[in-house]
């Protein structure tokens, strides 16, 4: 069975014919009207039946141009869009791996038990693999010239070496909208709108911000998986012992990380819902800058002034960032 393409009711120009209603392989099949090099976007004009669906997504009602977000985990394409993938080298040797689990015994006090909680590192073997970072694109609210709305990612070139980013983004906007389009550069996004990023919901900071965070935090916490629900909620407890003075949870592609700001240090806490990955120091004091940085910036080398990995060290490790003996070291 093809994929199923039809003529745009909508039409934005004769070079861009087809509004593609399926998944693609290769995006490539849908470029030959462009010469080597060439920018294009990928989008989808809107129409009321979308509404819901940019609700569900975070975009502001009625559209504001110029709102960006980096959509929700919800299928595949959006899964590597949002969080990376690995590549699993089945052709190799297995290696030791470590997954951290929450691990609770009975511990003598004098007359008293009192039951202890840990995190552990429980070894098992497995295939190595190749971490492969998210893609990070942002999905941008623009007009036509005529100004209609519509939703947009890129732009990319039409190069061998942005053929896949392309191709999975394409998939992304199936995935939530049920078709996409190879759309021209007059689809850009204006350039005198002011970039909004819709990424984080900065949490009441009130007079104790840890206290009237924990319900949010336990929404993070419940998307995991199992045993890992322990092991982040111990992590994230073991942060708030240090008194954040501010809280927000990510939106959308985001909503697996949570910041804890410690501005009076000149830092943020980004920690995940991920059992096996890192917490990731942030040198930036100033929330705002930190919450307009694409996913992207945030993880890369240059966006972030220390790693913590999440092993056995890691409560130690974070008690020597902020300078605090540790309260729980595993």
């Amino acid at each position: 069975m093809g994929e199923v393409i039809r003529a745009s009711p909508l039409q934005m120009s004769e070079d861009n014919p087809m509004i593609v209603e399926r998944k693609t392989r290769d995006i490539n099949r849908y470029l030959s009207h462009l010469p080597e090099g060439k920018k294009y976007y990928l989008g989808v004009r809107m129409r009321p039946e979308h509404a819901r669906r940019l609700e569900a997504l975070g975009f502001a009602s009625p559209l504001v141009v110029g709102e960006r977000l980096l959509p929700p985990a919800r299928g595949a394409a959006s899964r590597r869009n949002a969080s990376g993938f690995d590549i699993v080298h089945r052709d190799q040797p297995m290696e030791t791996a470590y997954r951290q689990i929450s691990w609770t015994y009975t511990q003598r006090h004098g007359n008293r038990e009192v039951d202890v909680t840990e995190v552990k590192d429980v070894a098992y073997y497995r295939y190595p693999r190749t971490k492969v970072p998210p893609y990070s694109v942002e999905l941008v609210v623009s007009a036509d010239p005529g100004g209609a709305h519509c939703i947009v990612a890129g732009p990319f070139e039409r190069t061998n070496a942005q053929a896949t980013a392309a191709t999975n983004t394409a998939n992304m906007l199936f995935e939530h909208f049920g078709s996409f389009e190879v759309l021209d550069t007059s689809m850009s996004p204006s350039v005198n709108a002011p970039v909004r990023r819709l990424n984080w919901k900065l949490l009441p900071p009130g007079k104790n911000p840890w206290k009237s965070a924990w319900p949010s935090l336990e929404t993070v916490i419940e998307k995991g998986r199992g045993k890992s629900r322990e092991v982040v909620a111990a992590r994230f407890k073991e942060v708030g012992k240090y008194h954040p003075e501010f809280i927000a949870i990510g939106l959308g592609g985001f909503d697996d990380y949570v910041v804890f700001g410690f501005q009076s240090m000149g830092i943020c806490v980004l920690e995940s819902r991920f059992t096996n990955n890192a917490t990731y120091v942030l040198a930036h004091a100033d929330w705002e800058v930190i919450s307009q940085m694409t996913k992207a910036q945030i993880l890369s080398e240059s966006a972030h002034q220390d790693r913590l990995i999440h092993d056995r060290n890691w409560f130690d490790a974070l008690a020597a960032l902020l300078a605090r003996p540790s309260a729980n070291a595993a």
